[in-house]
């Protein structure tokens, strides 16, 4: 049993004697006042003598950031062939009649088609990187409203030319909205980056 327990135990006692035998009431009433400051003495040294527990902090979130699959398939193409991106110069490469398709939405753009012209006379393209600008032109001001890099695979043999598409991104997939126009789109489309292997060798597949 806990002393304070007792000690109240001993105040209603005394509370009771005081009541029963006037002659005492002095006494008991001044072992009473006493009983409960050691009462109180005893619970606030008990108090100051329980260790403070901390608190433990949650372990901070950590961004996970999305798996970069480009990346991962351009650095796969380095180790599988490191002299597949020297071949071809990207002065050796270019595009033409560049246009945007339609999107979902009205006045919005889905896609860019372009012919892509090979002008290596000795090796095959087989992937190219590009830079796609977007710009609404309004009243002879052209703003960029969209931009983005990006790596494709192809297949052009030297000195001549293929029809490639360049997507853009989807807004209905990506929560964001898609690329309007609202004067007259321009696409700037230029080449970023070349890989290649010699006429008439089979393409690899990674």
């Amino acid at each position: 049993m806990k002393i304070e327990a007792i000690l109240w135990i001993v105040v209603l006692i005394l509370v009771a004697l005081a009541f029963l035998f006037p002659k005492t009431r002095t006494f008991s009433l001044s072992a009473i006042g006493v009983a409960i400051v050691a009462i109180v003495a005893i619970v606030v040294i008990a108090k100051r003598g329980v260790p403070v527990i901390p608190v433990a902090a949650p372990p901070p979130s950590v961004d996970q950031k999305p798996v970069d699959f480009e990346r991962f398939h351009i650095e796969n193409l380095d180790k599988a062939d490191p002299e597949a991106k020297n071949r071809i110069r990207v002065a050796e490469i270019r595009f033409d009649q560049v246009r945007a398709q339609a999107g979902a939405e009205r006045g919005s753009i889905g896609r860019i088609v372009a012919r892509l012209y090979n002008d290596s006379a000795t090796y095959t393209l087989t992937d190219y990187g590009y830079y796609l600008v977007v710009q609404d032109c309004i009243r002879a001001v052209c703003t960029t409203v969209f931009d983005q890099h990006g790596l494709s695979a192809t297949s052009v043999p030297p000195n001549q030319a293929r029809d490639v598409e360049v997507a853009i991104r989807d807004g209905s997939t990506r929560d964001l909205p898609p690329i309007k126009i609202l004067g007259t789109a321009n696409i700037l489309l230029t080449p970023a980056a070349t890989r290649a292997q010699l006429a008439g060798s089979p393409k690899y597949i990674d």
